[in-house]
């Protein structure tokens, strides 16, 4: 997903301007989004740049938040999917090199 692409679902989905939407991702991009102290700095960076309270500030973190765990499982499901194709091919390869081997 490209910035512009996670700007716009938040956007969306909190239901701000292209603007707000790209404070609260360049504010999330400026910590560790997975260290579990670094979400109170965020979320009081998103509110102290928007000017909004700390809810409000809360609320455009969860959904940016949400946004990014989807695209990490719609990933990892792509990656399970591909692997399990190269996988079930490998099996029939296999078998089709088992049955020939059987011919002769």
């Amino acid at each position: 997903m490209t910035k512009n692409t996670f700007v716009n679902r938040l956007s969306a989905r909190a239901e701000i301007t292209q603007e707000q939407s790209r404070i609260v991702v360049d504010a999330i991009e400026d910590h560790n989004l997975f260290a579990k102290d670094e979400k109170d700095l965020i979320v009081s960076d998103i509110a102290q740049q928007l000017g909004c309270g700390e809810k409000q500030a809360q609320r455009y973190f969860c959904e940016a938040s949400r946004i990014i765990r989807s695209e990490i499982k719609d990933h990892a499901v792509m990656w399970i999917a591909g692997t399990t194709v190269v996988v079930i091919a490998g099996i029939v390869v296999m078998r089709m090199r088992k049955n020939k081997d059987k011919e002769k």
